[in-house]
């Protein structure tokens, strides 16, 4: 009995070190953020805007100005990303 042959196929492996960089630094800078915040747990911060103030505790006030930056962030990423697909269809479309 032969056995039909199996096409061999070769799967691109990226070297470990590159893997572990993308787990280890967000790791690290939700460390250091998790120690801002400890350290400030007791202190109240007042916020003023236009004819608004607020006034919380400053691990919260850490917490959601650190949400509202990675929404900024995230829908800034999502816009230039849009932006660059968009060139690429121009560019293709001229070629």
């Amino acid at each position: 009995m032969s056995s039909p042959e199996q096409p061999q196929v070769e799967m691109e492996r990226q070297p470990a070190k590159q893997s572990y960089v993308g787990f280890i630094a967000p790791a690290v800078i939700a460390v250091l953020v998790l120690i801002l915040i400890l350290q400030n747990r007791s202190e109240h911060w007042r916020f003023h805007f236009f004819f608004w103030w607020l006034s919380l505790r400053a691990w919260l006030m850490l917490a959601l100005l650190l949400a509202l930056g990675f929404l900024v962030g995230m829908a800034v990423s999502a816009l230039l990303r849009r932006r660059r697909m968009r060139q690429h269809r121009r560019r293709a479309m001229t070629r």
